[in-house]
């Protein structure tokens, strides 16, 4: 049976709404249809970094501000597109996320219901956390029937957002788990000195140079140590912002902690001769990054070559975890979280 399904996803950068709609099975194929991002307002953005900051929600009316947002942006798409929808699969927005307490918190009211009779899915890392997971990645399934569909055998699929997660596919087996941070302490760091959100294109890093006490101090870090799986919050490396980085130059600072992200993946696989690289999520777009990158892999490239928007393979991929929701198909694995058992992902809201 095919689905026609509408997958939303608010990452760790805490910058919008990504809405995709897909046509799949949730087995073997997965069809783009439509993508929009919507961004949030400057007004929500502010509160939602001063909720991950303070690392407490003081006021309620976030919550209600974020809801009407969601509900106003959701509205607008499916009008837009004008199709009818099997499912609405939703992810939240994500404030915190601690692997140790196996607590994992995503802001979304499930009382919402929008312009469909569409059921809708949602929390999808619950199920994984109650049964010994890290509750992230969640999207390495995804990341395989792509992987399928692209005939690549062996590949890795790096998604640099606020955090930087990979999946690891060497001939149907995978591998996968939070490899480093991602954007989330660059754009921070970024913000609190110049007020602007991220590095557009890599041009603050593009003319910096790493600072190697730095990268030594970070790359000690015990999480380096780690083996797969493992999972990262987005505030989980903040700590060097106050200890460290603040007294350096801003392109250094910035261009160390680029390099710390492909090191700590190249740190993680036994022989990556073979495997092909793919950047996905909006780090991609930093050109910096990507030439970083090349210095460590043989074989990089970005998703988009392949036909994809690499801004909205989550919002897809979780229109595909909606999909196998309600087919009752596993979704995560002990090689992905630590899952205690192979398990689907969500809940009807």
């Amino acid at each position: 049976m095919e689905y026609i399904a509408l997958g939303c996803m608010s990452g760790t950068s805490l910058d919008g709404i990504d809405c995709s709609l897909i046509k799949s099975d949730g087995v073997s194929y997965v069809n783009e249809i439509s993508n929009e991002y919507i961004p949030y307002s400057d007004e929500l953005q502010l509160k939602l970094h001063n909720v991950i900051l303070k690392g407490y929600l003081a006021d309620i009316k976030v919550i209600n501000q974020l809801n009407q947002e969601y509900r106003d942006s959701i509205n607008n798409f499916i009008k837009k597109n004008n199709l009818e929808i099997d499912l609405i699969a939703m992810h939240g927005q994500t404030v915190y996320h601690d692997q140790k307490t196996k607590i994992s918190i995503q802001l979304f009211d499930k009382s919402i219901r929008f312009n469909t009779h569409s059921p809708i899915i949602c929390n999808f890392r619950k199920n994984d956390l109650l049964n010994g997971g890290n509750g992230a990645p969640i999207m390495p399934e995804f990341h395989r029937v792509l992987a399928n569909q692209l005939g690549l055998k062996k590949v890795i699929f790096v998604n640099i957002g606020g955090v930087t997660n990979i999946t690891v596919i060497d001939n149907q087996k995978i591998t996968a788990g939070d490899s480093s941070f991602g954007n989330a302490i660059v754009n921070d760091l970024i913000y609190e000195k110049t007020k602007e959100r991220f590095d557009v294109d890599g041009s603050l890093s593009n003319n910096g140079q790493k600072i190697d006490d730095l990268f030594k101090y970070i790359t000690s870090d015990e999480y380096f140590l780690e083996n797969f799986p493992k999972s990262l919050d987005r505030n989980s490396f903040h700590k060097y912002l106050d200890n460290f980085i603040k007294e350096r130059k801003l392109n250094n600072s910035i261009y160390t902690l680029l390099e710390v992200i492909p090191f700590a993946i190249n740190s993680l696989i036994s022989s990556q001769s073979d495997f092909k690289i793919i950047l996905m999520g909006g780090g991609r777009k930093n050109l910096t990054l990507q030439k970083i990158f090349k210095n460590y892999f043989n074989d990089v490239s970005l998703i988009d070559i392949y036909n994809m928007n690499g801004d909205f393979i989550e919002s897809q991929g979780m229109a595909y975890l909606g999909i196998r929701y309600l087919l009752k198909k596993h979704s995560t694995y002990y090689t992905t979280t630590k899952v205690l058992k192979n398990i689907y992902l969500g809940e009807r809201c």
